[in-house]
């Protein structure tokens, strides 16, 4: 007989918290929970085994290939004022260093992330700051070639990696803000034998493709 009772009883238990969810206080929805970044910046690679033994060659260190970077795809989407959801793809980390007049190195890096975001203060209201902070992981990867008189080679790999930001936003209008925020990331990743060889020290190194980004835009919400 008990046994009867349960699935009636765990029907209305389960009403119940519904009702009561849809009844309790809500955070009042967004008005343009959309929006489309479009930032530029300085990417500052880490220290890693890779550039220590390029700068030991020489072939470059991390000072040689920091630089410019490119957020091309940024979309975040606010379901509550203070959560959001980041999705944003890098790229234009491309460098280039020529040590002597017949060797050159060249660097890409490509990243596809997913970070969820919470606004420490503030809540999007033209005129004001709004500071956020979120956390994530993604997709990092890299296409390193080697130039060497007649000689090329070339090597493509990814790895998965996370990220932790903070930046702020002024909103100039319900459609336009302004943007800086700061990246830090930890991506790291070996190269295949096809490329680096048997030599046992090359094919212990390894790349860092995070470290420290510092990015400036424009944030467009609709």
């Amino acid at each position: 007989m008990v046994a009867d009772r349960r699935p009636a009883l765990n029907r209305w238990l389960g009403a119940l918290a519904l009702a009561l969810l849809v009844a309790g206080p809500a955070e009042a929805a967004v008005e343009r929970p959309h929006s489309l970044a479009f930032k530029t910046g300085y990417h500052v690679y880490p220290a890693s085994s890779y550039f220590d033994l390029s700068e030991q060659i020489p072939a470059g260190g991390t000072s040689e290939f920091r630089g410019q970077s490119l957020e091309l795809f940024d979309y975040t989407y606010q379901w509550r004022p203070r959560w959001g959801l980041n999705l944003s793809w890098f790229s234009g980390y491309y460098q280039k260093y020529t040590p002597v007049e017949n060797f050159q190195q060249s660097l890409l890096t490509y990243y596809a992330t997913i970070t969820p975001i919470y606004s420490l203060r503030g809540t999007g209201l033209v005129g004001a700051w709004t500071v956020y902070a979120g956390a994530g992981v993604g997709r990092y990867g890299l296409v390193l070639r080697l130039d060497s008189g007649s000689t090329t080679s070339e090597t493509n790999n990814s790895a998965l990696g996370y990220q932790a930001l903070i930046g702020a936003e002024y909103r100039y209008s319900e459609q336009l803000g302004f943007l800086f925020e700061e990246k830090y990331a930890r991506a790291r990743m070996g190269f295949g034998s096809d490329f680096i060889g048997t030599d046992p020290v090359l094919r212990a190194a390894r790349i860092d493709l995070g470290g420290h980004n510092l990015l400036v835009g424009v944030r467009i919400h609709f």
